[in-house]
C-alpha cells in the first residue's frame, strides 16, 4: 500500500483537506480530490501552481522555473512538488 500524506490546501480565502498519495504530485493530488488549483503546463515551466508549503515539507523535481530565494521562501510548484511528510498545509492564496 502507499504512503499517504494528509493535505490542506488554503485557495480562494478557503481550506480544503484531503488525503493523497504521497508518491503523486501535489497538484495531481488536488485535481484527484476535486480542488480546483490553478495550472496549466503541468511541467513545472509556467509557474501557474505556484504556492507556498506553510506546513511540512515537499520536494520539487527538476525545478529551474523559481529563483533560489523563492525556493528558500517555502514557494514551490505543485505539478513537481511531492509531499515528503505525512501532513502538509499549501497556500496558493499567498503567492
Amino acid at each position: 500500500m502507499a504512503n499517504t500524506t494528509n493535505v490542506t490546501v488554503i485557495l480562494d480565502d478557503e481550506k480544503l483537506e484531503f488525503v493523497m498519495d504521497s508518491d503523486k504530485t501535489i497538484l495531481d493530488g488536488a485535481l484527484e480530490n476535486g480542488v480546483d488549483a490553478p495550472h496549466s503546463c503541468q511541467g513545472g515551466i509556467c509557474t501557474t501552481c505556484i504556492c507556498k508549503v506553510i506546513s511540512g515539507k515537499a520536494d520539487m523535481e527538476d525545478e529551474y522555473a523559481l529563483s533560489d530565494e523563492e525556493q528558500d521562501e517555502g514557494f514551490v510548484l505543485a505539478c513537481i512538488s511531492k509531499p515528503l511528510s505525512n501532513k502538509i498545509t499549501i497556500d496558493f492564496d499567498d503567492v
